[in-house]
């Protein structure tokens, strides 16, 4: 990834249009909070007018105290009423560029990610996928690094601070960071308001999330060396503690591989949600959860996917539709782990694939 060409490519893509929407598709994590912040003052730089669009309301206190402590400007609606009057739109931290209702409306400038590249319905007139990068805050902290866009000392506090604890999160505390996180963070930390960063990074989990750690070792089951556990059906004001019960279920217990999944209530419909963890470099997630279904996605170390289940919104007995949801993720995922070694092997070619294209070209691999 050479980071000038890639900041050069993304401010000629922003020029084209005078306005744009940055559409967080996911649950608005720090990572993609802290990378749409990003865009939206190079946006600024080129003289575009960007708005953050996100689809789902913050569900982690954490979360929430990011956008507010460091006041990033988000707006909060529903995927099938997208804000009208924008040129073009953007699509970060997620594989796919594609966006109900704006794709084929309007055209998309920008699409970055860090996960394993799909083929996507949608080409977008910029896009960097980068699997060797732990974080797209990673990318942008290089872009920003690379080209000067005339911030104030404060507006590159507050930008520098969110980056940072993007990188912190989606890289588990640095312990998954790689030599791009190095060279990001190398720039950033001296920007950063560091007591922001301690008093969000030592936030205390919710008792909610406590309630769904407690249920997730006692509903826990053993196939092999992976462990699942399902939460049951749980509100979407809480559905990002999935991920954080599969963080801390993998850290307590010796399975290699952590999933946990859930029934989430929606306000417009019902989705069954998986948030995968593992200790296993060779692993390949993505190419796992693929095979479930093509609603999801991974990297290196973590993934997720999501089934809507919106036929049966109106089930009565709520108890009988989870015995039937639970036996199904059940019986996919012991298939999964049974068909492990193809995962494991493709998942080991793309290790060795990168090792040697950043032995021969100085750079990390995409």
């Amino acid at each position: 990834m050479n980071i000038v060409e890639t900041s050069e490519g993304l401010l000629a893509a922003l020029a084209r249009h005078r306005t744009l929407l940055i559409v967080i598709k996911g649950s608005p994590d720090p990572d993609v909070i802290a990378s749409s912040f990003a865009l939206k003052h190079l946006a600024a730089f080129a003289g575009v007018k960007a708005q953050i669009f996100a689809f789902s309301k913050i569900s982690l206190p954490q979360n929430s105290a990011i956008v507010e402590t460091l006041d990033i400007p988000i707006l909060f609606g529903r995927p099938d009423h997208p804000p009208e009057g924008f040129d073009a739109y953007a699509v970060l931290d997620h594989q796919s560029a594609a966006v109900e209702k704006l794709s084929g409306r309007i055209p998309c400038a920008i699409h970055i990610d860090h996960h394993e590249k799909m083929d996507d319905t949608v080409e977008a007139e910029f896009t960097l996928i980068s699997a060797s990068a732990g974080s797209v805050s990673t990318i942008m902290a290089l872009v920003l690094k690379a080209r000067d866009i005339g911030l104030s000392p404060e507006e590159r506090t507050r930008l520098a601070t969110a980056l940072y604890l993007g990188i912190l999160t989606d890289t588990d505390n640095f312990r998954h960071a790689g030599t791009l996180e190095s060279e990001a963070l190398e720039y950033l930390t001296p920007l950063t308001n560091r007591q922001v960063i301690a008093r969000i990074a030592n936030s205390p989990l919710s008792d909610q999330t406590l309630r769904l750690i407690e249920k997730a070792f006692l509903e826990k089951g053993m196939y092999r060396d992976w462990l699942y556990a399902g939460l049951g059906f749980i509100d979407e004001s809480i559905r990002d503690s999935i991920a954080i019960v599969a963080d801390f279920v993998l850290q307590q217990e010796r399975a290699e591989t952590v999933i946990i999944f859930a029934a989430i209530d929606r306000k417009n419909g019902l989705t069954l949600d998986a948030s995968f963890r593992t200790r296993n470099p060779n692993l390949d997630l993505d190419m796992i959860i693929k095979k479930i279904t093509p609603n999801g996605g991974g990297r290196m170390y973590k993934g997720a996917f999501q089934i809507n289940l919106d036929y049966f919104r109106y089930c009565e007995n709520r108890e009988a539709l989870w015995l039937v949801l639970s036996d199904a993720t059940r019986e996919a995922l012991h298939r999964s782990r049974d068909d492990m070694h193809f995962a494991e092997l493709k998942g080991f070619y793309k290790r060795i694939r990168r090792r040697l294209h950043r032995l021969f070209t100085g750079s990390e691999g995409e």
